[in-house]
């Protein structure tokens, strides 16, 4: 499992700059993820999670898995009726969207993106039905490891920003200001803020002031 250590040189940059992350940051302590096994998981997972709190979203790619038996691939998926895959719980759109996916990963090869700058990764998939920015920047982000992501359309970003700075990441001004210093590693900066959310944190702390009151 990767691990982000606070005395790395992204945190200690970031520390540097920013002072209410800094204190985020040393609240959480060392920042353990887990990425996905391949390309394609990665890509349909947030195809299925798009417009979905975490929670139901993996539920239903739960169920997405099984029916695939217990591996998410594209030879599975293309064996699969479009109404079985919509009988997860996901909309048929999304459905016929993952379905896309797999012939283009059948044809394609999606680990190959990882040689590509980000743009170009994200002009390559966003030709593809149902992938936009937003997934593209959580592939970026959550698959590839890319440093410098700042995924502003994301909810759950958009959340614990607004706690941490009580402003809207929204604003080009808040963005100017706040998210300028921590290129060209807010990937890491974002990471933080989500883990802030998904521990429970910003519940337990509805005031970030306590973080460094």
């Amino acid at each position: 499992m990767p691990i982000i250590k606070l005395d790395s040189n992204e945190v200690t940059y970031l520390s540097e700059r920013d002072w209410r992350l800094s204190h985020l940051m040393q609240r959480i302590g060392d920042l353990g993820y887990e990425p996905y096994d391949t390309a394609f998981h990665s890509l349909a997972h947030s195809i299925v999670e798009q417009m979905l709190s975490m929670k139901v979203g993996r539920t239903i790619e739960g169920r997405l898995i099984d029916c695939c038996g217990g591996q998410l691939i594209p030879e599975r998926i293309l064996e699969l009726p479009v109404e079985q895959i919509k009988g997860c719980g996901m909309s048929l759109r999304k459905a016929q969207n993952i379905q896309a996916l797999a012939s283009y990963a059948m044809e394609n090869d999606l680990e190959g993106l990882r040689a590509l700058p980000d743009n170009e990764i994200q002009k390559e998939l966003q030709q593809l039905p149902g992938i936009g920015k937003w997934t593209c920047d959580m592939f970026l982000l959550f698959y590839l490891g890319r440093p410098d992501v700042l995924p502003i359309e994301d909810g759950a970003l958009r959340q614990s920003f607004e706690w941490l700075y009580g402003a809207s990441i929204t604003s080009p001004d808040v963005r100017e200001v706040v998210c300028s210093l921590w290129q060209p590693y807010s990937s890491t900066a974002v990471r933080y803020l989500y883990r802030a959310l998904n521990m429970g944190l910003i519940k337990e702390m509805p005031d970030a002031r306590e973080l460094w009151s």
